[in-house]
C-alpha cells in the first residue's frame, strides 16, 4: 500500500469517526480515534516496508504502532503516569522497535541483542523507579491482557507470517 493511500484511508478513518461520535452512533473520545490512526499507520508501514525491507521505515512504524498502543491502553486504563517512568516507556519502546526490526527484515543478530538489552534495562528502570513489584506487575498486566487478547494473537499471526517468508 502506498503512503499516499494510507494517509487517505488514515483521514477519512479520523473523520468518519468524528462524525459518528458526535451524532453519538459510536462512543469515541478523540484520544481513542488518535490511538487507532496510529495503530493503523504503524501497521501499515511494518507490513509495508518489511517487503521492501527498509529498515528505517519498520522501525519507524513499530514506534508508531507502540505509541498508539499505549494511547490506548493510557485511556483505558487508569496509569499514574509519572516523570519517574518516560526514560523507561521510551527505552522499551527502542528495545521493542529494533526487536520488530529483527524480526520483519532480514537483519544481525545485533539488532535481537540491542533489543533484548533495551528491553532488559527499561523493565528494570521501570521497576526500580516505581513501587511495583513483579507480583504486582503482573497482577495489572492480566487485565490489560484480557481487555487486548485479540490484538495480541493478530501480531503473533503476522509475526509467523513473516518469518515464513
Amino acid at each position: 500500500m502506498k503512503l499516499n493511500h494510507l494517509a487517505i484511508l488514515v483521514v477519512l478513518f479520523i473523520i468518519v469517526s468524528f462524525f459518528l461520535s458526535i451524532f453519538k452512533t459510536i462512543s469515541m473520545a478523540f484520544a481513542d480515534i488518535l490511538a487507532y490512526s496510529l495503530i493503523i499507520i504503524g501497521i501499515a508501514l511494518v507490513y509495508g516496508e518489511s517487503i521492501r525491507q527498509n529498515r528505517l521505515s519498520v522501525f519507524l512504524g513499530s514506534i508508531i504502532f507502540l505509541v498508539g498502543v499505549y494511547f490506548l491502553v493510557s485511556e483505558n486504563f487508569e496509569l499514574t503516569n509519572s516523570v519517574g517512568i518516560s526514560i523507561p516507556v521510551i527505552i522499551i519502546l527502542a528495545g521493542s522497535g529494533l526487536l520488530v526490526l529483527h524480526i520483519s527484515t532480514s537483519t544481525n543478530r545485533i539488532f535481537l541483542i540491542i533489543s533484548i538489552i533495551l528491553l532488559t534495562a527499561g523493565l528494570t528502570l521501570l521497576l526500580m523507579n516505581s513501587h511495583w513489584s513483579i507480583g504486582s506487575f503482573i497482577q495489572s498486566l492480566l487485565p490489560v491482557l484480557n481487555f487486548l487478547w485479540p490484538a495480541l494473537i493478530i501480531l503473533m499471526l503476522i509475526v509467523l507470517f513473516l518469518k515464513t517468508r
